[in-house]
Order: structure tokens, then sequence, then C-alpha cells
């Protein structure tokens, strides 16, 4: 058995050296054929019988087959015409893809003898296909500053079809900015860059829509197209601009706070931050920022303190709007403050003078001035005074002052003042007079009366005592008369009174230096009768009347004059005409005793009458005289006419009358002269008041009458000159407002008199009122010799206190002493006191270091005003002291740093404003330059601006890069005038803002990378870096796949901010290799960088070997030579030792592998199979690769032995004895064979037959027959033992095979006797013929029998 074994390897090692010669010989016959893609099924490639050189039925005897690469049959072989035919349409792209040429592999399998003929196919492509962007539309962003001849790369065109039919060039449409570049990768692929040749504006076109073509190279050409969308990225290229350069708003100074005044406007032509612009205040102060507010997005310019004009009549504002890339824009807004009468006049007491003693000259009891913060009309003020003297000694003075403004607002202020006593009152009765009643006849030591004085001085001052003065009538006995108390003024009568004795009498009282008369009536009883004092009754020649007798009715004849010595009701008198000549003719009127005519007269009337009147008093009683009366009538008083005395009048009534006429005389008199001075008073007043419109001394010129005008500054518009009305009514005239040295009622007639031309001041003095002109020629005179210029001296500031300033008494031309008897004062213009009089000497001093910065500011010059008073008499002289500056201040920036923000873009000449220095000093010592510190990107000017000041300019002289320098750190120094100067500096700090001109650039390119094929998902692969020079957004850089295809997309993913490469979908190296992934590193500002990252695929031996079937025979035919079992091909998708396979099946079955071309097998029978023998195989091809782990695959192929008609049909016994009884019945069943065929199928069926006897005498086909179906033998006929004891035939079994194949049994027949007859021998015959053999198969070593 082992030496068989052996016998069989060699046999089999042989067989394989034949199979491999065959296979290098079929190798060598290969044959390439060529077809253009997408030729329609059945098109005819070859006659495949006449390249083999095979006649066409030999293909078919030889079973030809056409086994293509993979289980797809592109090809069909027809064998009766040997023709090679396209099973299917064919389609380069899916068979091949990029690949070219394009070789499809097939084999011709031919058998018997077994041969395999190689053929290759070269697939002709066709332009079918026409080129495709991956993206319909690419997004560009580009910035405006891109230089011209940057490349930016495009998504490229993939064409799926080759060679010249491929994508071949780019084009885009016709532009002024761009073209494009067509360039090869290392692939051979084509791809697009756009060139810029034109500068790009964003501004003049933000968007350019491009048409990018990609044409092929066949004929004709194919197309396919893609939409550039550029987006032009905006630069910081365009500051802010206002929409004024100027804006000019006036304001209410009353307007509320948060109100918006103006509103700011300007527009960036550029986009997004760098269009955004925000406003601010530039170089404000102080007072500005806590004035005012902006709105740094909407521009609104709001209140947020309090106008006040009287401080700030306007403001110059300047705003800066700035964009989000630094670049600014400038504009100024003037604010005029619009003056309100918000602020009442102020009263500015520079010196009260209280106590004053009572009785002086006239005396300054205060020096003060008006001012009103507010202008115009608002500033023009109005003074009143009122006084009211609440005490003695004490008077409250209100000064009110009213100004014009509308509503008019007004100050009062109080001022009190002391009056210190003097003896200068004397003591004042109550009365200038008493009159004292006393009744006639009274009681001695009466008391009669009081008198009281009362003294306005107080103190002893205020003393009073009383005493009766010497009478002035030195005959009257007064001490014996009456008497005073000296304590309380009580006065007595010492005796009792006569009234006709003494009617009255009028004693002196004094108190010190007054005195008071007192009139003492006694009071008459009536007891006195009337006394006719005319006409005459003392018995003397008759007073005789004469009356014309022409006299009308009512002529006074004359008057009866009568007295009463009693005085009241007892002294009034009535008349009446008791008796007369004629009644009828004359009257007596009864009150005053005229007599009158009360009718004409006429010649009948007698010439010569007597008239009785009586005179009554109204005494009780009543007491009456009579008075006779002679009166003459006459023609004319031409006639002479001497009446004749009719008594002589006594003395002491004559005197008596007499002082009486003339009393009355001198009564009427006075009367009548104060009547008339009265009259002449109020006319003139009127004049006056017609001629200047009121009481009030006021000038006519360029000021309206009872105002004041004062400047905005609270200082006097004109030195010293203001108008004073005084309201009548409001108080006593003792206080008045005085003019500095122009008397207030003077004022009116110096308005418009010139100090220097006399001549003219004369004219004008003829149109001064005519009442005037003696006294304004004085003051003409007056005027053109007197200069009021105020005393001008200097002083340096910060000079110490006591320093000199000036002898005031040789300046002011006064004598030694004279400014300390005049009590001179100095007096400022505000309330502090800053000089001071030295009175013994005249010297003017320093009261406190002036400080010229405190006192003016930035004024110049600074002039501190002052005044002179004197008293006794009252002076006034104006003086100014300058102040001169010293540079005592150094410039002083207002921040310790400034920062600035300068695009790198910024053109050198561009300016930038910078913080302004501050130097209070003024003049030569104020801010004169500025200077930087050296460096070679930046200088600096000094500009004046409109208000005085200079300020710096930052001029750029050298392009800037960020990227070179980041950062500058100037010291800019401002310097002053002064001697040495002096200097302040700040740190200038330009930070240089980032514009995006750079684009991300990678670390590496390409980046390579191995990625083991079994990654799992999700795992990072590698992290690209691209770096920025840029900073800030325009340095933040975004990582995303650029142009990548679907398979990129699906496999891989990028994080945007890390650039970590992930995994997303499962590796294949068997599918793809390797992946080209383009990356696109894109910053905040739209500039793109591009990188490659090489991804290899690292095989992993995960994918089993693949066994490919290309022909199975499932049914091999038994008994055939060597049969080839199937072909079929291994493969392995992985690599190198992964890929490398080894192919077995078990050792114990009758088949063998051999290899042909290109891991291609045939699986052969080694000997000849028989069905019968085992009808099945089931083979395992196992295929293992050499990989680690090793994977292996296993394919069952189940061989059917297919029967051949090999084995004839097999009774189960090679003889068969059957037993029948004699005398059977006809047709009787005697038994039956069966015989089986180890074949299968038609070759397995089986039919049964009797073959013909050997003995032909034997009549066979009368004894029995079978069945042939079944092989059931019947005896046809009754059998008779003793005729025909036994026979045998022969039964045939046939199979249905082809050729048929047969066999046969014998079947002996014995007949069993009836013991009918006696044995017969049947067999063998016994009749003397030739023996009867009999024949058996089998080994001749086995005996049958």
């Amino acid at each position: 058995m082992e030496a068989g074994g052996e016998r069989f390897l060699r046999q089999r090692q042989v067989l394989l050296l034949f199979v491999f010669l065959g296979g290098s010989l079929a190798g060598s016959e290969s044959r390439r054929y060529s077809v253009a893609e997408e030729k329609e099924k059945g098109f005819l490639i070859a006659n495949l019988a006449k390249d083999l050189g095979l006649r066409v039925e030999e293909l078919a005897e030889r079973g030809a087959q056409v086994v293509s690469k993979g289980n797809k049959q592109h090809f069909q072989l027809r064998h009766q015409t040997g023709d090679l035919l396209l099973n299917e349409k064919l389609d380069r792209e899916e068979i091949c893809g990029p690949t070219e040429p394009c070789i499809l592999y097939f084999q011709i399998i031919l058998q018997n003898p077994l041969q395999f003929v190689t053929n290759e196919l070269h697939i002709i492509d066709v332009n079918d296909h026409s080129p495709v962007f991956f993206e319909n539309e690419m997004h560009l962003k580009i910035l405006e500053s891109t230089l011209p001849g940057t490349v930016i790369p495009l998504g490229n065109a993939e064409d799926l079809d080759v060679g010249r039919n491929s994508l071949q060039n780019y084009t885009v449409s016709p532009n002024s900015h761009f073209h494009v570049l067509t360039r090869s990768r290392r692939d051979g692929r084509k791809y697009p860059e756009l060139v810029l040749d034109k500068a790009l504006d964003r501004e003049e076109q933000p968007e350019l829509c491009l048409t990018l073509t990609a044409l092929d190279g066949g004929a004709p050409p194919r197309s396919g197209t893609a939409q550039i969308n550029i987006q032009v990225l905006d630069i910081n290229d365009n500051a802010p601009e206002f929409a004024q350069s100027l804006y000019e708003v006036t304001v209410l100074e009353n307007t509320p706070v948060n109100s918006v005044i103006v509103t700011v406007s300007a527009s960036d032509l550029d986009t997004g931050s760098f269009g955004t612009i925000s406003y601010s205040f530039f170089h404000a102060s102080e007072e500005i920022r806590k004035t005012f507010q902006l709105n740094p997005i909407t521009g609104d310019m709001q209140l947020v303190k309090y106008l006040n004009f009287e401080a700030i009549n306007s403001y110059e504002v300047d705003i800066e709007a700035k964009d989000g890339g630094g670049l600014s824009g400038k504009s100024t807004v003037v604010v005029q403050v619009a003056d309100v009468n918000d602020n009442p006049p102020e009263l500015t007491l520079s010196s009260v003078n209280s106590p004053v003693p009572e009785n002086s000259a006239e005396t300054v009891l205060a020096v003060f001035s008006v001012s009103d913060l507010d202008s115009g009309d608002n500033g023009r003020c109005q003074k009143e005074r009122w006084t009211e003297r609440p005490e003695p000694s004490k008077y409250n003075v209100t000064i009110t002052v009213t100004d014009l403004g509308t509503p008019r607002l007004k100050t009062e202020y109080n001022i009190t003042v002391q009056v210190s006593d003097v003896n200068d009152n004397a003591p004042a009765f109550t009365q200038t007079s008493y009159t004292l009643f006393v009744r006639e006849n009274n009681s001695p030591a009466l008391h009669i009366g009081s008198v009281s004085a009362t003294d306005r001085d107080s103190g002893a001052n205020a003393q009073v005592t009383y005493s009766l003065l010497p009478p002035q009538d030195p005959r009257l006995p007064l001490a014996s008369l009456v008497s005073v108390n000296a304590d309380n003024g009580h006065l007595f009568a010492l005796r009792s009174l006569d009234y006709e004795a003494l009617q009255a009498f009028e004693p002196r009282l004094p108190a010190l230096s007054s005195e008071a008369l007192v009139r003492v009536l006694v009071l008459d009883a009536n007891d006195n009768a009337p006394f006719v004092l005319y006409p005459l009754q003392n018995g003397s020649a008759p007073c005789t009347e004469l009356v014309p007798r022409a006299a009308e009715p009512g002529y006074l004849v004359t008057k009866v004059v009568a007295v009463d010595g009693d005085s009241g009701q007892n002294a009034w008198l009535s008349f009446q005409l008791l008796k007369a000549t004629e009644p009828g003719l004359f009257g007596v009127w009864a009150h005053n005793g005229e007599v009158r005519t009360a009718r004409l007269l006429s010649e009948r009337d007698a010439a010569k009458h007597r008239l009785a009147v009586l005179v009554r008093d109204h005494g009780e009683p009543p007491r009456s005289a009579t008075a006779t009366l002679h009166v003459l009538l006459v023609d004319g008083f031409s006639q002479p006419y001497l009446p004749l005395p009719e008594a002589a009048p006594a003395q002491a009534q004559a005197d008596s009358l007499t002082v009486y006429l003339v009393v009355a005389l001198a009564s009427v008199s006075s009367l009548f002269l104060l009547s008339v001075l009265l009259f002449v008073a109020v006319r003139l007043c009127g004049r006056s008041r017609a001629a200047s419109a009121g009481r009030c001394s006021v000038p006519e010129g360029p000021f309206p009458g009872h105002l004041v005008d004062v400047s905005g500054t609270g200082t006097l518009s004109q030195s010293y000159q203001y108008q004073v009305c005084l309201a009548g009514g409001s108080g006593t005239n003792e206080f008045k407002f005085l003019k500095p040295i122009i008397p207030s009622f003077l004022a009116e007639v110096a308005e418009g008199i010139e100090y220097k031309d006399l001549d003219s001041n004369m004219k004008k003095l003829e149109r001064v009122h005519p009442n005037r002109q003696v006294l304004a020629f004085i003051l003409v005179m007056f005027l053109s010799r007197v200069r009021p210029e105020p005393i001008r001296y200097s002083v340096l500031e910060e000079t110490e206190s006591g320093s000199f300033v000036a002898h005031l008494t040789k300046d002011l031309g006064l004598g030694t002493g004279e400014l300390a008897a005049r009590s001179a004062r100095v007096v400022s213009d505000d309330d502090k006191q800053r000089l001071q009089l030295d009175g013994q000497t005249g010297d003017l001093l320093l009261r406190e270091k002036l400080d010229r910065e405190e006192l003016c500011g930035r004024i110049e010059p600074c002039v501190l005003h002052f005044q002179v008073f004197l008293e006794m008499p009252v002076q006034f002289f104006q003086g100014e002291l300058m102040i001169q500056d010293i540079n005592d201040h150094s410039p002083v920036f207002p921040a310790r740093e400034v920062l600035l923000k300068i695009p790198e873009n910024s053109q050198p000449g561009t300016l930038f404003p910078l913080l302004i220095a501050e130097d209070l000093d003024v003049g030569s010592n104020g801010l004169q330059k500025y200077t930087i510190s050296p460096n070679s990107h930046f200088h600096i000017l000094t500009r004046n601006h409109s208000e005085g000041k200079k300020y710096p300019d930052l001029v750029q002289d050298k392009p800037l890069d960020r990227e070179e320098q980041a950062e500058f750190s100037l010291t800019l120094v401002a310097l002053d005038g002064g001697s040495p100067p002096r200097s302040g500096t700040v740190m200038v700090r330009i930070l240089v803002i980032d514009i995006n001109d750079n684009a991300p650039e990678f670390v590496h390119t390409p980046y390579r990378v191995q990625v083991l094929e079994n990654s799992p998902l999700d795992s990072p692969i590698l992290r690209v870096l691209a770096r920025d020079a840029d900073a800030g957004n325009f340095g933040s850089v975004s990582y995303d796949l650029f142009q990548a295809s679907d398979e990129i997309k699906q496999t891989f993913s990028i994080n945007e901010v890390t650039g970590d490469i992930l995994l997303k979908k499962k590796l294949d190296f068997e599918k793809i290799k390797s992946y080209h992934v383009e990356i696109e590193a894109t910053d905040g500002g739209g500039l793109s960088g591009k990188g490659t990252v090489v991804i290899e695929v690292v095989d992993v031996n995960d994918n089993p070997p693949e066994l490919i079937m290309s022909s199975l025979t499932s049914s091999i035919p038994e008994n055939a030579p060597e049969t080839v079992v199937s072909i079929f091909r291994i493969r392995d998708r992985d690599s190198g030792d992964n890929g490398k396979m080894i192919c077995s099946i078990p050792d114990n079955l009758p088949f063998i592998l051999k290899p042909t071309l290109k891991n291609f097998y045939t699986l052969v029978t080694e000997t000849p199979l028989d069905r019968e023998t085992r009808a099945e195989y089931n083979v395992t091809i196992t295929v293992t690769d050499l990989g680690t782990p090793r994977l292996k695959t296993e394919h069952n192929i189940t061989v059917q032995v297919s029967d051949v008609n090999d084995n004839a049909p097999a009774f189960t016994q090679t003889s068969y004895t059957l037993f029948v009884r004699e005398n059977n019945s006809p047709a009787l069943h005697i038994g039956s064979v069966s015989a089986t065929d180890r074949d299968s199928g038609a070759n397995a069926q089986v039919t049964y037959s009797l073959l013909p006897p050997q003995d032909p005498r034997l009549p066979l086909a009368s004894l029995v027959s079978v069945n042939a179906d079944n092989g059931h033998l019947f005896a046809l006929r009754s059998l008779d033992y003793e005729a025909l004891q036994a026979f045998e035939f022969r039964v045939g079994a046939t199979d249905r095979g082809s050729p048929a194949l047969s066999s046969e049994a014998l079947v002996r027949v014995l007949v069993l006797d009836a013991n009918d007859n006696a044995p017969f021998v049947l067999y063998p015959l016994q009749n003397g013929s030739a023996p009867c053999t009999e024949l058996l198969p089998g080994r001749p070593s086995r005996a049958t029998w």
C-alpha cells in the first residue's frame, strides 16, 4: 500500500510539470483585441476558432469556455461559428475608472486536452462624459488689498474620460480683473488657478460673478461650467467722513439736561466692523466732557449739565468718528449758548461805613458795584433805594437792582446803618407852642397845664430840664404870673387873672437850646359890652361919610367896626340898623357891619342922613352898644368937604386898634406872597419835568434813563459811569447815590462832551437846556482839563506779600498825610482785597501773593481793577494793576499715556492728531512746540488751533508692517518758550492694527500619514497646522476640506478649530489605498491657504481570501479520463504577505488542483470516477493567506458523478430454482427473478425477457412467460412431471442505457411430481447430447458452485 502511495505522488508531480509547461505555452499564445466602449450587446469582437487555429466543430467538442475576471460574463462564445461576441454593453469608466489603458482580461478554456488561452480586450474610450465640477458654485473671498498677480486656487472638475477625451483646460468668462491658468498635478489631473490682473475695489464693485468652464479634448469637445461668486472682502481703506465738517447749533442756556442738541452723522464706505462707526469726543476738555455726552452709536450729542451763558457762551467740540479698523474722521460742533435771563443782578459791596457819626458832612456809607452776568437787555439794570428807619439810631437801606430781561429779575441788598449819637439835637417840645386856657378870676397856684419836650439824642444828651425864659416884654411881670416845674414841665398860675387886664401872655420855656412858646389865654366872661371902633363915638367931631348920588344900590357907604373886650361867643358881634333919617335908603349887614345903599338915590332924598347902628354880642347875657353915623349925599367927590369931628378918640383905644390892623394886614400879605411863590414853583417844576422827563438827573446818551449797562463779565462797560434814579416817595432823601468822578446832577450835561476840543464842547453846550448853560459851562471847562485815565501799574506774579507796588500820594497829586486825613481806601472789583494802602506813607502794597493763572486763566493781559476812594470830599480814582506772567508752569498733558491704533495699511503722509498739552502760562511762556523721540516711522507737526492753542499731529513717514513691528513706544515732548524752557512729556504707544495682508500658511505641505485600514471610527489621523502672521480675527485660522470628493467627505472630517482630521468611515485598503485630501485654512478676513494631506492606508489582514468560481461542472461522467471539474480564481484584497495565498483540497479525494495563469486554478479528476462506487464528492477548497493572523476561505463544491451505462443489470441470484407441482393450472405464477443495475436513471431501468433456450427443442415459449417489468414468471400450461420434470431457461435483464447492457440468470423449474409419474431427469439432459455448461461471471479463483 505504501509503495502504491509513493507511486501516486510521483505521477502527480509529473502531471503538474506538464500542466505548468502547458500553461506557459498557453500564456505565450495570448492575443489582444480592442473594442470601443458602449458597443451594443452581440458586437463581434473576433473569430476565436480562426485565431486559435481550430475547427469550428472542435470548439464544441472540446467544451470551449470564455471566462472573464470577476463574476460578470462580459463575453459569449458562439460555438456554431466560433465568434466571440459582447455579452453586454461595456462602460470603460465603470470597468477601469481612470486607469488607462483599460484592459479586460479573459481566458479561453479548452478541454480534452485541457488548455488555457489568455486574451486581453482593450476598451477604447469614447468622449461620452462631460467635465463635471464637484460644486456648481464656488464662493471666493478675496481682500480688496490683494495685489495683482496673486494666484487663487479653484476647485477642479472631473472628467471620467481619459486621454485626449479627458479634461484639457479651463477658461473663465471675460472680465477685467481675472484670468485662469490651467495647471497639472503630479497624478496628471488638471486644476485651475484664478490670477488677479487688476486691483479690486470693494466700494466700486463688491461682488463679481464669473463662469469657469472646463473643456475636454474630444471631438466635438464637451464642457462643464461652475459659477464663481467672488466676494471682495473689505479692508479698512476708507476713513469715516462726516456729513458736515462744521456743525453750528444755538442752544438756550436753560435747555433741560439730557436734551439732544445736535446729531452728528458720518458714513464709511467700508463694511462690517470697518464700516461700523463709533463717535467720541476728540481731545475734549474736562469742561466739555462734564457738559456734553455723545452717544457712540447714534451720534446724538446730549446735555449732561446745565449750560451757563455767563460762564461759557460758546463751545467748540471736536468729534471723532472711528471705524472698527481704527481709521477716524473729524468734525467740529460749535455750540453757541443763547442767553436767557436766568441770572438776577448782582450787587457787590466793596465797603460799608457803619456806624456813622450823625451830623457829619456828606459821608460815604457804602461803595458797591452792580453787575448782571446776562447780556443785552437781560444784563441792563436799574437801581432803586428804599430807606426804612425802624429805630432813631439805625437805618435799613434796601438797594434793589432790577434787570430789563424777560422775566425781570431783581436783587435786593439790605444795609443797616448805625448812627452814633452826637449832641446835635436840642430838646424838641412836642408842640412848638402851647395854648393854655385859664378862666379869669382863677384861684392862685392853679395848675393851668403842662409842656413836654423830648431830645432825639440818647443818654445824657436826651435828659431835659424846664425853666421860664425872661419875657420879651420886660414890663410883663411873668414871675408873678406863672411858674414851671423843672422836672416835668407843669405850669401853675400864681395869682388871679383878669381877662380884660391880661387876656393872654406868652412865657418861653427853654430846654437847653430849644424853647417853646406858651400862650396863656384867659377865658373870657361876658363882662364887657361891644365897643365901636369906627365911627368914633368919643364925642369929637362926627365922621361924615360921603355918598355920591349916582351910587348904585349896594354901594358901600362905610363899615361899622366894633370890638368886644371879651372873647369867643362873647365877642361875636352882630349889627342892626336901629334908626335912620330915611328908612329903606340904607341897610346894615348883620355880620360885618357894612352900611350899604338899599336903592338908587334920587334928588328927592335928603342930603344929610343920620343912622343909628346897634352892635350886640352873643354872650350870656348879651351886651350891646350903639354907633351913630352921619351920611352926606353929594353929587361928586370934587366938592370939598371937611367933616366936622364929633369927638376925639381915646388914646388907649387908638393904640389897641392899630395893633390889630397891623396884625391883620401882615397876615393877609403873608398868605398872598406864599400863594404866589407856590404857583411859580409848580410852573417851574412842570417845565423841568417836560424837559428832562422826570425828576432824575440822568444822561441822554447811549443809555436810556434809569439804567445801568453791565457787561456779562460783571464789570462796568465804561469806567465808573452809571446812572441812578431815586424812586420818589420811597423814603427820605437822607441817602443818595454818588457817581465816581462825575456827580450825578452833572451827568446829563456831561453826556457827549469831549475832553480835548473846547470849541466843539462849546457847540455842544448850545444844545443844552438854557437853564443849565451856566453850570454846563463850568463843567466843560473842568472836563477839558481833566483826563479820567486810570492809573496803571504792573507787578510780576508770585511776588511776595507786602511788596511795594506804587507811591499813590505822588501819583494822585495829593499832599503828604492827605490819604490818611481823607480816610483813603483801596477797593477791588471783587470781594477779595488783594491790595493794601499804607495811609502814612502813601504806598500801595500787595496784601497777598498773586497768581496770574488763578486770577485770569488764559486771558492776556491780566489786569486787576481797583479804585482808590477818598472822603471829605468824596473822590474816586480808577486803577489797573497788570499782573505779568512768569514761567512757573510746565506744559502738562491730560493723560500719562496716549494709545493710538493705526492700521498697517495706513499710507505715508497720514496725520494722526495727538493729545494737546496745557500750559497755564501765556505769551512766550506758553506752549510753543512739540517734539517726539527719534524714530524711522513718524515725525511731529505743531499746528495752531482756532483758539490759539497749539496741538500736535503725528505724521507717518514710512509704511507700517505689524508682522515686522507690532508696537511703537514714543515720547511726545511739549516745550514752552520760557527761559529756561519747561517741558512736559507723554508716552505715545502706537499699536499697529492688523489688516488681513497675510494668508494662512501650512507648517508642512504635503502632510503624509499612514493609517491602518482597521482604525476605529472617530480616530484622529493627523493634526494639520497653519499659521497666519496676522493677529486677532485675521490671524484666527479655521480649517475645512477643499473641493473634496464625496468619498473624501464621507471618509474624513476636519475640526475647523484644531485642524484634527478624524475618520468618519471605515477604511478599505483594498478599495482605496491612498487619499489626497486638500485642506483649506481660512483666516477671519477670508484669505486662505491650501495644504495637501496624503493619507496612505496601511493594509491589515482584514480580508479573507476570495474564491471566484469561473466554471463548475457539477456532474462528472464516471470512467472519464482527467476531467476539469471547475475553474476558479482566488484573490486576496490585502497586499504583501497578507495577499499571498495557498490553495488546497483534501488529499483523500480523487481530485487535484492545477494552478494556471494569474491565480486561476483548475480542479480536475485525478483518476476516472466510478459513480457506482461513489456517486458524489464534497470537495472543500481551502484558500489561506500568509498574513498575520492567517485568514482562510473554504469553498465547498459538490461533484456529482454522472452515470455512464457501465454496469449491466445484475440478478440477485445467478440462478433460480422454481418448484411447480405438476398438473398445475395454466398461467400459474411460479416465481420471480430480480435484477438490479448499479447505474442510475434510464441506465438502471431493467426489463426482463426470456432468452432463447439453448435447446431449440424446448418449447419454452409455451411453457413459461416472464413479466418484463418485474420479472414474475408464469407457467403457461399445466406441466407434467413425467413429461417434463424440470427445464431451465435463461432470463435476460437488460437496462435502458446507451448502449444497453444486459445480464441473464438461469432459472431452473422443477416440476414437483405428483406421484403420477416416475421420475424423469430433465437436466442435465440425459438425452446423450453434449452437456450443458453453465457460465458464471466472477474471478477465476472462485467457483460458483
